[in-house]
């Protein structure tokens, strides 16, 4: 049996292993070809956590956006104990953080990589690099590639647009009568839509809790370290809620709203700023909020509220420090748009779920081609969810294959 993984990512290398695996446990004839369009497979695999690689999470909670749940089949088949035991089987050992993510030992994505391409080696995979498949047919004996190559079985594990120039997986899906969903970027930075005061913001970091709002409506709530930039915002809280925000037609208006202070009430936070007050009334109220922020950051809050940081805390009423908690408390951040796929670390949307089979990943309309990670329309919170869904919808489709 010939088969094809079109995409050498992550997903693909662990289609091809587990398949190649499983054919020698059954003793069966299995010739495997990963093509890969760039200079070398793994390449997206060497980005992710900071170079570190967040493999998966532990956390089982449902960090996925899907249609009627397809990743759910494959990530509880393949949870994260089975994925640990499958990296540890090849040698690879990993280090769990306090809040679930996973990353290999060596803190190098650069192992897991090695580890991946080192197992296709063992068993015989065959890499082809600068390899563009631009062309899939299917016909009653299996499939032609570029009209030249011939396989009995074909995945396609190609990825996203996210972070990448050329990017034809969506063709060859057409060309087999796939339907792809609407795409858009996701896991990425947020433009705003006034940049005046993210601009004067520009390079301060502080943690923060975000809460996101949509025409007036809650949708979710994130914490952690707050980026500002001279287009907008980022940091790891932002790219979890451009996750919600693509999602929502551009008409629809999205505000993020940063708690600078999320370790105080605001009860607390009132009551901390008038003793800071009685202290010494004559110290300016640049100072006033320095305690529990960013000088620069606490000047723009004071400044969005008529307030001038040059005058004595002393002219402060009770009205002004009520006003000040507010905003401390509450900031908004109207938001003019998710930043562009090549700031994105993933597609939302892709291959139209609904015709594969989420119990192998094979096509329901062309037997013998199947589709697994991001090219299909599925995608995770940050954390090590997308690396998860790559590894168990590829090994679940590798078992299928040789099933």
């Amino acid at each position: 049996m010939k088969i094809a993984v079109i995409g050498g990512g992550a997903s693909g290398l662990v289609t091809a292993i587990t398949a190649m695996q499983k054919a020698r446990s059954e003793n069966k004839k299995c010739e495997i070809t990963i093509f890969e369009a760039r200079d070398r497979v793994g390449k997206k695999i060497l980005a992710t956590g900071n170079g570190r690689c967040n493999m998966l999470n532990t956390d089982e909670a449902p960090f996925y956006f899907s249609r009627n749940n397809f990743h759910s089949h494959a990530i509880r088949s393949f949870d994260a104990e089975s994925n640990l035991a499958f990296f540890a089987d090849l040698g690879l050992y990993t280090r769990t953080d306090e809040e679930g993510r996973v990353y290999p030992l060596s803190n190098q994505a650069t192992t897991v990589l090695d580890t991946l391409r080192t197992e296709c080696e063992r068993l015989g995979v065959k890499t082809k690099t600068d390899c563009e498949i631009k062309s899939i047919k299917a016909d009653k004996n299996g499939f032609a590639l570029n009209n030249e190559m011939y396989f009995d079985k074909v995945v396609l594990s190609c990825g996203g647009k996210a972070a990448v120039k050329n990017f034809n997986g969506y063709d060859l899906l057409s060309q087999l009568g796939h339907r792809v969903t609407e795409i858009a970027p996701s896991l990425s930075k947020l433009n705003t839509a006034d940049t005046k005061d993210v601009k004067q913001l520009q390079g301060i970091r502080h943690k923060v809790t975000l809460t996101l709002t949509v025409d007036g409506k809650f949708v979710t709530k994130e914490s952690g370290e707050l980026l500002f930039a001279k287009y907008g915002l980022s940091g790891i809280a932002v790219m979890q809620l451009s996750a919600y925000i693509t999602r929502f037609g551009k008409k629809q208006k999205a505000v993020v709203s940063a708690d600078f202070v999320p370790s105080f009430t605001s009860d607390e936070l009132e009551k901390a700023v008038q003793r800071i007050i009685a202290h010494d009334e004559k110290q300016r109220c640049e100072n006033l909020l320095s305690g529990f922020m960013p000088k620069k950051l606490g000047e723009v809050v004071l400044k969005s509220i008529s307030i001038n940081p040059g005058e004595e805390v002393g002219r402060l009423n009770e009205k002004d420090v009520a006003a000040i908690v507010r905003k401390a408390k509450k900031y908004p951040f109207p938001i003019d748009s998710v930043r562009s796929f090549e700031d994105a670390q993933v597609t939302a949307g892709g291959a139209d779920t609904e015709y594969f089979n989420p119990s192998t990943m094979e096509s329901k309309l062309h037997k013998g081609f199947y589709a697994v990670g991001e090219v299909l329309d599925v995608d995770g919170l940050c954390g090590g969810y997308n690396l998860m869904w790559a590894w168990s919808s590829g090994r679940l489709c590798g078992e299928s294959i040789i099933k």
